[in-house]
């Protein structure tokens, strides 16, 4: 079989909208000579859903991914931000060009979500180590193996501390961008899947009506567009494209306070502290941004869920999941219902009412133990005088072999302004697509797996 023409590669720049365009002119002049089209975005609109439907050109009932977390039905457990590729279902894209193109057909994936263990010939995602003394390494887990010390010995560490928490910046996607570098001149990949998610940062912190992200969309212009030209000129057909934008917030909304008011949440005391415990339960909510998953484990509850969500101010709709027809992966994993919040409202994951029964994680950047989302782990808390000098402490008690916690996080959610997850928003904050003008145009998430896929039909240049 023959190899495509052209070589493609698509850069996921994470909460790129027309919004945010307005402040990227180098962008916005490329997007000129090209086809642009906005969305609607996934449902919901967040990573692990918008990447899986643009991987397979499935929905998440089929793909049976609903969100960044979910509730595993048959463990009894909120799982989030899980890494191995076998939880998407559906052939991938790139297994459908290798059928296409054959086996010399390669495809890197450059930490794009639920990268371990993939078909992918090259990639690449962030993943720590845990020792059993309870530290945590910041590392990185790659295919082949080997290309982890490789890249790590041209690129130097993983800036990990860039890429999720109080220090989130630039960091870590100028690095991604050097190792597509790296990857382009060592390997020449058909297809290169590449995440680049600081516009997200600043976005969510102040809001995209906030002179902060325009000076954040400004430093991304730069970013993506010098990859842009970097890819040109080694006769690459760049693909720019978006998994949502980002609405402004101003209130937030605890739905699982709510429900252990009505006596639906059920809590494990351990050591003083809260633990949810899901398994127990009557019914609880997995919130992801905009989206909560309502989960109900006793039917005699059902319609008092509904009732009560229908009557919370800041949730404008219920979506109840049809399970007709759904592969097992689906309904193991799909809620009852879906909470939709209004354009202003986000929701939070808190279901203790007493701070001082907090679980330990709740101050601290533990993206896989809580219980649902925390975009709070982007800030210090406003409480600590000096939260530089408690994370140095804590590093320091660390090196010195003790163990410690670095309670750095606030207990709210005041300070995030900004948030994603519905489906339903204006044209301006819709995710876009920007790709040659031979291109047939994008008006769904299904839209962009089409088109990546005609750009090595049509050998677009």
């Amino acid at each position: 079989m023959k190899l495509p023409a052209t070589r493609v590669a698509v850069l996921d720049a994470v909460a790129l909208s027309r919004q945010m365009m307005e402040h990227m002119p180098r962008l916005s002049a490329w997007a000129e000579r090209q086809r642009i089209s906005s969305f609607p975005p996934a449902f919901p609109a967040v990573t692990c859903t918008a990447q899986s439907s643009y991987i397979t050109g499935l929905s998440p009932e089929e793909h049976a991914i609903p969100g960044n977390g979910w509730y595993n039905r048959n463990m009894s457990e909120v799982q989030f931000w899980k890494q191995s590729n076998k939880l998407v279902q559906g052939p991938r894209i790139w297994e459908k060009l290798k059928n296409l193109y054959g086996p010399s057909f390669t495809c890197a994936k450059l930490f794009w979500w639920y990268n371990m263990y993939s078909t992918a010939d090259w990639s690449i995602t962030p993943r720590p180590m845990y020792p059993a003394d309870g530290r945590k390494i910041f590392d990185i887990y790659t295919q082949p193996m080997d290309l982890r010390e490789t890249i790590k010995r041209d690129l130097g560490e993983f800036p990990f501390s860039t890429f999720w928490g109080p220090m989130a910046g630039i960091g870590a996607t100028q690095w991604i961008a050097d190792s597509v570098r790296w990857i382009e001149q060592k390997y020449r990949p058909n297809l290169n899947l590449i995440y680049l998610p600081y516009l997200d940062y600043d976005l969510q912190k102040f809001g995209p009506s906030s002179g902060e992200a325009a000076k954040a969309a400004r430093t991304m212009d730069d970013l993506l567009c010098d990859l842009i030209d970097f890819l040109e000129r080694e006769g690459v057909t760049p693909i720019v494209v978006s998994e949502y934008g980002i609405s402004d917030v101003s209130r937030t909304v605890a739905l699982n306070r709510l429900f252990r008011e009505r006596g639906w949440i059920t809590v494990k005391p351990e050591l003083g502290t809260e633990m949810l415990d899901g398994g127990a339960s009557k019914a609880f909510a997995v919130a992801d941004h905009q989206v909560a998953q309502i989960y109900v484990n006793d039917p005699s509850v059902r319609e008092e869920v509904k009732a009560l969500l229908s009557a919370t101010p800041g949730v404008e709709e219920i979506r109840e999941t049809d399970f007709s027809g759904l592969n097992p992966a689906a309904c193991e994993r799909l809620p009852n219902f879906t909470a939709v919040a209004a354009p202003d409202t986000w929701f939070t994951y808190y279901y203790w009412t007493d701070d001082a029964k907090a679980p330990d994680f709740a101050r601290c950047v533990d993206i896989h133990r809580k219980p649902g989302y925390d975009p709070a782990e982007m800030f210090f808390d406003p409480a600590l005088s000096f939260p530089m000098l408690h994370a140095a402490l804590f590093l320091l008690k660390k090196k010195l072999g003790f163990r410690a916690l670095m309670k750095v996080i606030p207990l709210n959610g005041d300070q995030v302004k900004g948030s994603h997850g519905r489906d339903n928003v204006p044209d301006s904050q819709q995710p876009v697509f920007i790709g040659p003008a031979g291109l047939p145009e994008v008006h769904s998430p299904r839209d962009v797996h089409e088109a990546i896929l005609a750009a090595f039909a049509s050998g677009c240049q």
